[in-house]
């Protein structure tokens, strides 16, 4: 019976025992094209328009060093690089006039300049530069700094433009105002305002960063005048953050630990990397202040400082290239890199160099060759099972000769889709562990589908759930439930397989088009050859990979966290991220009861109402096996909770507990980013081919069970009495199409960015097919339920959960058991008000069981 299994299994054991050594993220730096000039410039400003990196303006000493008696000059070039095959490209136009040492930023598709100096003075200039066509377009007509500033610092933040300190002259000591600009105004209402008094003190050359909606500030000189009238400065080491409250300029400052040394002049802003890390890039310190002959200066620090924001620690982070240290650079984030161009490499001494800091890491040969080999096994599947799949029952139900225990695995992978795999671990990794109490409830569910449920798919000789509405009511419920389930199957392809491509993208750098079309052609392929047959074990390797990713992920955490599993407990007991019981009473939140009642019901929907999951109690040999697998899911539950629950603790406390290791930025990518920069070699590219196996399961179900669908419950009604094998060459033929539609679909999304459509489409349906559940309560268990109470039952159902849904704070996790029980008290009620509807109850409810 498991020979079919011999080949996938052995080269998926293969794959898990295939170990490679272990890989870390690392800071990698690159050296970019060099800027078009022998000198290369300090002070310019640096951002992004369109997708192209702008630079320019700055100064250098173009003839002599300033030693020797050099000259400085100023300047208003603008470059341009629109990638790194063609490099950098001097634009036609410059600025409105020679400038360095001003702050700069991105937003809106627009690089900000603001104040500098020139020659002569410095300026209150604010201007905006867009890339368009080849061109830049400058904007000059907006609110003027309220004085001239230059060597200030200053970020963007979520829009708001703050600018820090500086000096209004190149004489005059540094100043303390702060400064804010709101560019999400139209410009007639864009207005500076004087923000908190900063408790510093005065400086300039002090490094800014925007991270997580904060704005901080780091290092500096400030100023004083020696007794010969001339400017003295001193390196701080102080640090501070600014929290903004809906009015800019009501928000806090706070400080925040001391760096453990200056990094005056570094490049600004620093570096927002993953969820918790600022790194700044070298700067002037206590050693390199020293050195006060520019003749021999040694070069400025080239090594490498982290805040992380988290912990609320600083870690060093490592050297930076030999020769790449820079102070007085801009920097930008582009197109992966955090990019520092020029800067000066000694005083008075500039480079042309473009250093870039990677952001990504590199997935590896390994775990190419491994996800390769891995995509390959699904196919081996699908070509496998191929041969038998001759006649609808074959493709439909896998000729009901699959094991007890690959079904309850199906049932299981099935319902971990790719999206929950990664979004459990970031919940609980965010909060803790409330969201488990909800999980348990699929125990309280099992036994309930057992003996209520499954008499009546199983022993009707049926293909699909709705069959059995038809035998219990009419056509029109048949119809209605069937439906419903395929508009939300097509409503939810494309979302299934963008979700997940978003995050498998950015971690492994491989095209978002082609992660989809990866998924949705290879999960078509296997689907389309292999059947429910190919579907199901599929799933059951996905299961075993997923399983063992996360059990992999857990053990090399703790393996890496001073003190190990009892720092793991002793930190989450601390941070309160065990709690697993909210005893208010609060409805609005995810408090206990709130838990039960609401998980309770958004288990029964799929396990009683969803031909997904139906179909698979319908491909073994006969009641009690499909018991067992029922109980085979339910029970595997239990360590799957523990498993991503406990990932996601785990990983709060590594990364707390190693400030020095870099997460992902974005929440969804938090797992992927860990599983490729931490598990070994080869078997990284394992577990995340088996996130794309658990986003193709998503969609492999959905094609099979519309298939399925629509065939038994439609077309067969539509053209009834074809042959056999005309019905099983058109299931194969929808197939295809839905494959086709959920792979375009995806892929639509993500290049219109039209997911808001299929989040209020599934939203809609959703409440639909949530009150199904409420159908086949009425179905089973009241003999008074008749056609026409359960179609006004499923509808009204659903509409007093939209209204709940959009005019009330409930919780959403109690928008299943309100369809469930609305449909089913409607339902009752209009069935006794319309007695002669259709009904047909011998044999079809739950004292027929019990007559038993």
């Amino acid at each position: 019976m498991y020979s079919t299994l011999e080949k996938p299994f052995f080269l998926s054991f293969f794959l898990i025992l295939f170990v490679f050594q272990a890989v870390g993220k690392e800071v990698v730096w690159e050296v970019l094209p060099a800027i078009p000039d022998k000198e290369g410039f300090a002070g310019m400003f640096a951002g992004t328009s369109n997708g192209v990196l702008l630079v320019g303006g700055g100064a250098n000493f173009p003839e002599k060093r300033p030693w020797e008696g050099g000259e400085k000059f100023w300047y208003d070039e603008i470059y341009f690089m629109e990638d790194i095959e063609t490099g950098w490209k001097l634009s036609k136009q410059k600025l409105p006039q020679k400038l360095a040492y001003m702050v700069s930023g991105t937003y809106k598709n627009k690089v900000w300049v603001i104040g500098g100096n020139d020659a002569k003075a410095h300026t209150d200039l604010v201007i905006s530069l867009a890339y368009q066509n080849g061109e830049i377009v400058i904007e000059n007509d907006y609110p003027q700094l309220p004085v001239p500033l230059a060597n200030m610092t200053g970020a963007i933040v979520n829009g708001i433009l703050y600018v820090l300190g500086g000096q209004q002259t190149s004489t005059g000591l540094a100043e303390t105002k702060f400064y804010i600009l709101d560019l999400n105004r139209n410009k007639e209402d864009m207005k500076w305002v004087e923000g908190p008094i900063f408790p510093g003190k005065a400086r300039i050359q002090a490094v800014a960063a925007s991270h997580k909606d904060v704005f901080y500030v780091f290092s500096g000189f400030t100023l004083h005048h020696n007794t010969d009238g001339s400017l003295g400065r001193k390196l701080l080491k102080d640090a501070y953050r600014f929290i903004p409250s809906e009015q800019p300029k009501e928000g806090i400052w706070q400080q925040i630990n001391n760096l453990p040394r200056g990094v005056a002049a570094a490049p600004s802003p620093a570096f927002s990397l993953g969820g918790d890390h600022i790194l700044i890039a070298g700067g002037l310190d206590e050693e390199t202040i020293k050195h006060t002959d520019p003749s021999s200066h040694p070069g400025f620090l080239d090594k490498m400082l982290a805040y992380n924001t988290n912990a609320e620690k600083w870690v060093e982070m490592g050297d930076m290239p030999e020769g790449s240290s820079r102070v007085t650079a801009p920097s930008a984030f582009w197109k992966g890199f955090w990019v520092v161009p020029n800067g000066e490499k000694g005083p008075g001494v500039r480079s042309p160099k473009v250093m870039g800091l990677a952001t990504q890491n590199p997935f590896g040969m390994a775990n190419w060759l491994t996800l390769g080999a891995y995509l390959a096994c699904m196919l081996g599947i699908g070509f496998y099972f191929s041969k038998r799949e001759n006649t609808t029952t074959e493709y439909f139900l896998a000729g009901k000769r699959i094991p007890w225990w690959a079904a309850g695995l199906s049932i299981y992978g099935t319902q971990l889709s790719a999206i929950t795999f990664m979004a459990i671990p970031v919940i609980v990794y965010a909060t803790n562990w409330r969201l488990a109490v909800g999980s348990f409830m699929i125990l309280a569910i099992v036994p309930l589908i057992v003996k209520y449920y499954l008499p009546f798919f199983r022993r009707l000789n049926i293909t699909t759930a709705y069959q059995y509405l038809e035998l219990r009511f009419d056509i029109r419920v048949r119809l209605l439930g069937s439906l419903t389930f395929i508009l939300l199957q097509l409503a939810r392809m494309g979302v299934v397989l963008y979700l997940p491509a978003i995050a498998i993208s950015s971690v492994t750098n491989m095209d978002i088009f082609l992660c989809i079309a990866i998924m949705g052609v290879f999960s078509t392929i296997y689907t389309v050859l292999g059947g429910m047959e190919a579907v199901i074990w599929t799933d059951v390797i996905q299961v075993v990979v997923l399983l063992g990713g996360a059990l992999l992920s857990i053990f090399i955490a703790i393996a890496n966290i001073d003190g190990g599993f009892s720092t793991v407990i002793e930190v989450g007991m601390r941070l309160d991220k065990f709690k697993l019981i909210d005893w208010s009473w609060d409805y609005t939140q995810l408090v206990f009861w709130v838990a039960i009642i609401g998980f309770f019901f958004l288990n029964l929907i799929p396990y009683s109402s969803d031909q997904v999951v139906i179909q698979r109690y319908l491909t073994v040999k006969d009641e009690k096996e499909a018991a067992k697998s029922l109980w085979t899911n339910g029970l595997i539950t239990i360590p799957g909770i523990f498993l991503f629950f406990g990932l996601g603790t785990v990983l709060f406390v590594y990364y707390l507990t190693n400030p020095e290791k870099i997460g992902s930025a974005n929440p969804e990518e938090l797992l992927p980013y860990y599983i490729v920069a931490e598990l070994p070699l080869g078997i990284a590219g394992l577990v995340i081919a088996g996130i794309f196996a658990a986003s193709m399961s998503s969609l492999d179900s959905s094609m099979n069970s519309i298939a399925t669908a629509y065939i038994t419950d439609i077309h067969r009604y539509l053209k009834p009495g074809l042959k056999d094998g005309a019905y099983l060459k058109l299931a194969k033929t929808i197939t295809v199409i839905m494959g086709v539609f959920g792979t375009l679909t995806a892929i639509w999304i993500a290049a219109t960015e039209v997911g808001f459509i299929f989040d209020f489409f599934q939203k809609l349906l959703g409440m639909i097919g949530g009150c199904l559940a409420g159908v086949f309560i009425l179905a089973i268990f009241s003999q008074r339920a008749n056609s026409t109470g359960v179609v006004i039952g499923t509808l009204s159902g659903a509409g007093i959960t939209f209204l709940v849904s959009k005019f009330t704070d409930v919780n959403g996790y109690l928008y299943g058991a309100i369809g469930v029980l609305s449909c089913v008290a409607i339902g009752f009620i209009f069935s006794l008000i319309f007695p002669d509807s259709k009904s047909q109850i011998k044999g079809l409810t739950y004292k027929s069981i019990i007559k038993k």
